[in-house]
C-alpha cells in the first residue's frame, strides 16, 4: 500500500538494509554512503508486498463532558464511537472516520489454509537466497496465532504469529486461487537508521511497517493517508495488531506515481493513532521527513586506482595458519555479453528510478551497454555475481543474480583519492580493490577460510554479498611467494 511500509517489508525479505521503494513491483532503491542498491524480484511469489494496516470496531460510554475526554483527557486526544454504528469521530479534527475493513468469515484453520503455501515458498525462497537469517520459525502451521483477519470469502488481509513470537507473516489474496502476495517480519528488529526514517526511537520491523500499534490496551486504530481528509479505521486484533484490509493500491496510492526522486518522496501512511477502550489517545506517530544527509560531491574525472594482477609462484590450497582446506570462489562460466545482458535488467529499472540527492555519478554514468568492462564475475551460470566498471572507470556497479530470477543490484562511485571498497575507510561489502602487492586473498569466515577470487584487480569473497548473519570478517593478503603482507579485521556492511 505504502511506499514506507513496502521498503520496510523487502527490507525484512533480505536481510540488507538499503533498499527503498518506489512502487510494488518496482526497483527498490536506497541511497547509502554514496550507494544506490536496488532489489528486484522477478517471478517471485516470495516478494514482500505491503502493508496490512488495521483497526477495531468497539463501544464507550458517550457520557463525557464537551470540553473534555475521559478522566479529563483533553477531548481533542480521544475519540467518539457511535454506540449504534461503530462509526468513530476523531475528536482532533470532527471528521469521522471511513468503516474498517470486514472481519473475514472463515474460521482460522480455513485461513491458514488457504495461507499456507504461499508463506512456505516464502520462507523457501528466502532459504535459497540466504535472506531473513533471523527467520528461524519456519513455515506456519497450527501452532501459529491467528492475530487478524479481514475480508470475505473470496479476499483475504491476514497476520499470523509464531509460537515463539519472533515472527508475523503476512497473508494478502485477491481470490481463492491464492494470488496475491505474502511476507514475513520480525517483532524485535529494527531495520533502519530512525534518521532515513523519522521514527522518534527504535522501533520493530512490525511497527515501523504498520502492522502493531506499541502500547498496551489498544481497541481502536486510525490511520491517516495522504491525499485523504478522513482517518482510516482499521481492524484491531490481539496486541495493537491491525489491518486496513486487503489493500487496493490503487486507489489507496494518493502520490504522483510519476514522482519517483528521493526528494519528493512522502509515504502514503502519514500518521498512526492508537486508542483505549476508553476511546484516549494512548499512541500517536506522525511521519516526519528527515533529509538524509548530504555527501561532499566527488568530481567525475576521479577514477578508480586498481593494482596491476599479481600471478602468484604457490596456489594456496590450505590456509597458512591453521591448515584447514581453502574454499574456492569458483569463476562464472557466464560470457561477458550474458553477464552484461542479465545485470541489464536490474540496471535498467535503477535507470528510471531517478536521480536522488546525493552522489550523481552512478546515473550519470548511463545504462550498462559493451563499453561496460566485466571486471570480475563468480558463481554458477544461474546464480552469479558480477563487478561491472562505467566506460569512465569512475563507477562500479554489483549484481548479483539469484536462481529464482531475483536480483540485488548496487552502482557506487569511487571515492576522493581514487579508492574503491576500502575497509579502512567506510563500510565494506564482500568486494573490493586488491590491496597493493597482494596476489592471493584469504577471508576468515565462520564456515571456515575462502579464498577469494582476483581479477582486474578486484576481488569477491562470495556470491551473495551483504546477507549473512554475521558482522565482521578478517581479510589476509598474501603476496606472490605466499607471505601475508595485508591484514585487516573489518566490519561488514551486511545487515
Amino acid at each position: 500500500m505504502s511506499n514506507d511500509i513496502e521498503r520496510l517489508l523487502a527490507a525484512a525479505a533480505d536481510d540488507t538494509d538499503q533498499p527503498l521503494h518506489t512502487d510494488i513491483d518496482d526497483i527498490l532503491t536506497r541511497g547509502r554512503r554514496s550507494v544506490r542498491r536496488t532489489r528486484i524480484a522477478i517471478a517471485s511469489t516470495s516478494v514482500l508486498t505491503t502493508l496490512a494496516i488495521v483497526g477495531g470496531l468497539s463501544v464507550w460510554s458517550k457520557t463525557l463532558q464537551e470540553s473534555e475526554g475521559p478522566a479529563r483527557t483533553p477531548k481533542s486526544e480521544t475519540i467518539t464511537v457511535d454506540a449504534k454504528t461503530g462509526r468513530i469521530t476523531d475528536n482532533e479534527t470532527g471528521i469521522q472516520a471511513t468503516l474498517p475493513p470486514p472481519a473475514s468469515p472463515l474460521s482460522d484453520a480455513a485461513v491458514l489454509k488457504r495461507c499456507q503455501w504461499s508463506d512456505n515458498e516464502n520462507v523457501q525462497a528466502n532459504k535459497e537466497r540466504g535472506s531473513n537469517a533471523y527467520d528461524k520459525a519456519g513455515p506456519i502451521n497450527a501452532g501459529w496465532r491467528v492475530l487478524v483477519k479481514s475480508g470475505d470469502r473470496k479476499r483475504l488481509e491476514a497476520l499470523f504469529l509464531a509460537p515463539d513470537r519472533s515472527i508475523v507473516s503476512l497473508c494478502s489474496q485477491k481470490d481463492e486461487r491464492g494470488e496475491g502476495q505474502s511476507g514475513r517480519i520480525s517483532t524485535s528488529i529494527r531495520p533502519f537508521p530512525k534518521a532515513m526514517e523519522g521514527a522518534p526511537e527504535p522501533r520493530p520491523q512490525v511497527v515501523e511497517a504498520g502492522l502493531q500499534v506499541p502500547a498496551a490496551g489498544v481497541a481502536h486504530v486510525l490511520v491517516s493517508l495522504a491525499g485523504e481528509s478522513a482517518p482510516r479505521q482499521a481492524l484491531v486484533g490481539p496486541e495493537g495488531y491491525f489491518t486496513l484490509g486487503f489493500p487496493e493500491w490503487e486507489q489507496m496510492r494518493k502520490i504522483d506515481p510519476n514522482s519517483k526522486a528521493w526528494d519528493n518522496y512522502e509515504p502514503t501512511v502519514q500518521r498512526i493513532r492508537g486508542y483505549d477502550a476508553n476511546g484516549k489517545r494512548i499512541y500517536d506517530w506522525k511521519y516526519v521527513k528527515v533529509e538524509p544527509p548530504k555527501e561532499p560531491q566527488i568530481p567525475a574525472d576521479v577514477k578508480i586506482r586498481t593494482q596491476p594482477q599479481i600471478e602468484p609462484k604457490v596456489v594456496l590450497t590450505k590456509d597458512p595458519e591453521s591448515g584447514k582446506p581453502l574454499t574456492v570462489v569458483p569463476f562464472s562460466p557466464l560470457s561477458d555479453e550474458q553477464v552484461r545482458t542479465e545485470c541489464k535488467k536490474p540496471d535498467d529499472s535503477f535507470m528510471e528510478s531517478g536521480k536522488g540527492p546525493g552522489d550523481e555519478r552512478p546515473y550519470n554514468a548511463g545504462p550498462i551497454s559493451p563499453d561496460w568492462q566485466v571486471a570480475l564475475k563468480v558463481g554458477s551460470a544461474k546464480r552469479f555475481t558480477a563487478l561491472l566498471v562505467s566506460p569512465g572507470q569512475n563507477v562500479l556497479a554489483w549484481c548479483y543474480r539469484a536462481e529464482q530470477s531475483a536480483y540485488d543490484y548496487t552502482r557506487t562511485g569511487v571515492q576522493a583519492d581514487g579508492t574503491f571498497g576500502d575497509p579502512t575507510k567506510s563500510g565494506f561489502s564482500m568486494w573490493a580493490t586488491v590491496p597493493e602487492g597482494v596476489a592471493q586473498i584469504i577471508v576468515d569466515l565462520p564456515t571456515g577460510p575462502v579464498r577469494a577470487a582476483i581479477s582486474n584487480g578486484y576481488y569477491l569473497w562470495g556470491t551473495t554479498g551483504g546477507s549473512e548473519n554475521f558482522k565482521k570478517v578478517r581479510v589476509r593478503g598474501y603476496d606472490a611467494d605466499a607471505k601475508l603482507i595485508y591484514d585487516q579485521k573489518i566490519s561488514v556492511d551486511a545487515s
